[in-house]
């Protein structure tokens, strides 16, 4: 009896000690895990980047993780960038909808019945969209250079007056064309214009769906590829780790449209942050955290 305590006592003291012992990641090495999955967040996100800097990104992130013990990072389910290009594939067959009506409800009718319709439309310019609301009909959003270059109106705040100005120049526009008899017509080079965006989407989402197998499989030989350092298996991960989310937002972002340029934003591990005004030329890098 008092042997199998003894032993019993032994294997629990090992277990403690195993446990007391449990190496924790530096903060440099947890530096370097949280900037691999920084990496291939980015990798898995811009749809600027070449296919051969992916790739690279994505192998390199693997194998740094694979080597510091660290689980596989690849997200499950679809990666950001099928998920952002679906949304444009989504906001533009939404548009062509709306579009679409708006160009029926043009159709055969009237100047009078044209300008009624022109004076219940509610339209705004928010930053670089205009949204237009048609009683009845869906909102639409649309990139403001693509209405401006249609429309033949220079939308440029601090120029024309401010935001509320460019609306009300807009609508001006369009009375003045529905007089001439071009408004129809004029919708109908903006609904084909999206029509055209939509198919060149198409191919560029049936090329996104035909790489990123490619990168998946990359990925895990990349990881298989490499080894697991000693000292690293079952390490505790340093508290900088545990708080950096899955879902981490750092790495950088876009938003904005092809046409017309996008706004950038870099979300850096410590903290910072960096905000690029692509659209504009003149615009300065904006800094903070």
């Amino acid at each position: 009896m008092k042997k199998s305590i003894l032993f019993l006592a032994a294997i629990f003291m090992s277990i403690a000690f195993q446990l007391n012992a449990q190496k924790v990641l530096t903060e440099s090495v947890t530096a370097s895990i949280v900037e691999a999955k920084s990496q291939l967040a980015n990798a898995l996100s811009n749809p600027d980047m070449s296919d051969e800097q992916r790739i690279a990104i994505i192998k390199r992130s693997a194998v740094t993780l694979k080597e510091y013990c660290r689980p596989s990072a690849w997200p499950e389910g679809e990666i950001p960038l099928s998920v952002w290009m679906n949304g444009q594939h989504q906001q533009c067959e939404d548009e062509i909808v709306s579009l679409s009506d708006i160009v029926l409800k043009m159709t055969d009718t009237s100047l009078d019945q044209k300008m009624k319709l022109i004076n219940t439309m509610q339209l705004e310019v928010i930053d670089n969209q205009i949204q237009m609301l048609i009683p009845g009909s869906t909102p639409i959003q649309l990139a403001s250079d693509v209405v401006s270059s249609v429309f033949n109106i220079n939308f440029a705040e601090g120029v024309t007056g401010g935001k509320r100005k460019d609306a009300k120049d807009l609508v001006d526009r369009f009375k003045k064309l529905a007089a001439d008899g071009k408004l129809l017509e004029n919708f109908k080079i903006l609904l084909e214009n999206h029509r055209k965006s939509l198919r060149l989407i198409d191919k560029d989402v049936i090329d996104l769906n035909s790489k990123i197998p490619k990168w998946e499989t990359a990925y895990y030989n990349a990881a298989d590829g490499a080894f697991c350092m000693e000292g690293f298996e079952g390490a505790v991960p340093n508290t900088a780790e545990k708080q950096q989310p899955t879902n981490s937002i750092v790495g950088e972002w876009r938003f904005g449209y092809k046409e017309i340029g996008y706004f950038h934003l870099t979300f850096k591990t410590n903290g910072e942050y960096v905000f690029d005004d692509k659209m504009n030329k003149d615009s300065e890098s904006t800094t903070g955290t």
